[in-house]
Order: structure tokens, then C-alpha cells, then sequence
């Protein structure tokens, strides 16, 4: 078991959430955490490939080409 000890402003925001989601807010934390997780293998590839100058620049201009609206989203 583990314990959290959650602010009370940060509480009511997961209170909130979690019931747009129709979820328990124990739930809705669990999913958060699970979703992290799963995304591990996605912060070690940028990891990765910031550790080359070229690519960090790639990855740099990528992230404000999207902050500033340029760019294409696919969804396939």
C-alpha cells in the first residue's frame, strides 16, 4: 500500500476530474500514475536522442513550432 498526501486545493481538482470521468478519485490518481508509467519508454527516447546536439535542436524548434501553432497534427 502506498500513501499520498495530496494538497487540499489539488484534492478538489482530482474530485473534479474524477467525476467527469465517472471514476473515484482514487481511481482517477491510479490511471494518472499507470499512464505515466507507460509513457516511460517515451521520455527515455528523449532522453536519448537529446544527448546529440542536432537532435536537441530538432526536438527544441519541434516544441515551439507546436507552442506557436505551426505544424500539422495527423491522427491516424
Amino acid at each position: 500500500m502506498i500513501t499520498i498526501n495530496i494538497p487540499d486545493e489539488l484534492q478538489n481538482k482530482i474530485s473534479d476530474f474524477a467525476m467527469l470521468a465517472c471514476q473515484t478519485p482514487e481511481q482517477a490518481v491510479l490511471e494518472i500514475i499507470e499512464e505515466r508509467i507507460n509513457h516511460k519508454s517515451a521520455y527515455e527516447e528523449t532522453e536519448y536522442l537529446m544527448k546529440s546536439e542536432t537532435n536537441r535542436k530538432r526536438l527544441d524548434k519541434a516544441i515551439k513550432d507546436i507552442n506557436n501553432g505551426i505544424g500539422n497534427i495527423i491522427i491516424a
